[in-house]
């Protein structure tokens, strides 16, 4: 079963508001409709802006199904959304309210923060001192000891295990950043 996800445009961001599941015929049967409507945006790089309405549909890994999303204005997508996705109009004013998604997205920046000092850590270079210290002691190393330390942290237990809760595409630069460092320094231990 697939989820229609809805989310709301706040400071350049996408903040998820509500969620149904649907079938996935449905679900493509959906946002079709919402795509036709003369009304919806249609999708062409342009900036994000406050109050737009974003509907995709995913499955249970967070991949979209389906290539094209549908997104309202903020005047539109209250009357989009019932007709579209036969939601309540009590819900949708619920959803789209601005208490509620100012309330999610002091969540979201609060999730984003941690999930980004969880990256931070992986690259820190101590866990006791402090980040300028860090940086000082990284612009004072060599090449040499940078790729070594590289290499004990990507073996590193702690980072493994962070690593493995980062996205599948993560993990992959990390094995091709450690092969790399071991290529380098076979290659200088062998000038």
């Amino acid at each position: 079963m697939a989820l229609l996800v809805m989310q709301v445009a706040v400071s350049g961001e996408l903040v998820e508001v509500f969620e149904m599941p649907v079938d996935d015929v449905d679900g493509h049967r959906m946002l079709a409709a919402a795509n036709e409507d003369e009304r919806a945006i249609h999708r062409a790089g342009q900036i994000l802006e406050d109050g737009e309405v974003w509907i995709d549909l995913i499955d249970g890994d967070g991949e979209t199904l389906f290539d094209q999303l549908a997104c309202f204005h903020r005047a539109d997508a209250a009357d989009a959304l019932q007709l579209h996705f036969d939601m309540n109009a009590d819900v949708v004013k619920d959803c789209l309210s601005k208490s509620n998604v100012t309330s999610l997205y002091a969540r979201h920046r609060v999730a984003a923060q941690a999930y980004f000092r969880k990256i931070d850590r992986l690259v820190d270079c101590s866990a006791v001192n402090s980040r300028q210290s860090n940086r000082r002691r990284v612009g004072d190393a060599s090449v040499m000891d940078l790729v070594t330390e590289l290499r004990r942290r990507l073996d590193g237990v702690d980072t493994l295990l962070a690593l493995s809760e980062l996205p599948t595409r993560v993990q992959d630069a990390a094995v091709q950043l450690k092969e790399a460092a071991k290529s380098y320094a076979t290659a200088v231990q062998g000038l």
